[in-house]
């Protein structure tokens, strides 16, 4: 019995250190022209420096700047967005879960009024394990609609769209 006592106090006095041990993390990015980096880190200046020091050793010569800070990191992704002529980078971070990530990266991907669509390109979890993400796209705010959403000339009313009553036209 005084040993199950002892083995409860232990734990009970073991416990406080264990959760000091799970330090929440943050996560900082920093892009270039060639892309974008990430670390994790409790402190926001030490995970910025981590994340430009890594655009910097791996897109030489060019201009590489910090771009977000999030505190708890939550889920975090990247996606590519792209426009007309080129493409650039959007990062999100903070999210309570992997859907709201998606939702919210879909979301602004539609603020992009250039933006013909977007991919999601990286998803990073609460505990820093990082997923490339591929075939997972959204629309973009510059988006051509189709043909049945676009304005007849003159200001006229577009036809309706023929429904489909399953059967064939002879």
């Amino acid at each position: 019995m005084l040993r199950l006592l002892l083995a409860c106090i232990a734990a009970f006095l073991l416990s406080p250190a264990a959760a000091q041990d799970r330090v929440p993390q943050g996560i900082g990015f920093a892009q270039a022209e060639e892309g974008t980096w990430l670390c994790r880190h409790e402190d926001a200046s030490e995970a910025l420096a981590c994340a430009r020091e890594h655009c910097l050793e791996e897109a030489p010569g060019q201009e590489c700047v910090q771009t977000a800070w999030c505190f708890p990191a939550g889920w975090s992704g990247t996606m590519t967005v792209w426009l007309a002529d080129f493409h650039t980078t959007r990062v999100l971070c903070g999210m309570a879960d992997e859907e709201t990530l998606r939702l919210m990266l879909a979301a602004l991907c539609l603020t992009e009024l250039e933006a013909t669509h977007c991919d999601l390109a990286l998803t990073v979890d609460p505990d820093g394990n990082e997923r490339e993400i591929a075939d997972v796209s959204f629309e973009g705010g510059g988006a051509t609609p189709p043909a049945s959403e676009k304005a007849a000339p003159d200001g006229a009313e577009p036809a309706p769209a023929a429904e489909d009553s399953g059967e064939q036209k002879k």
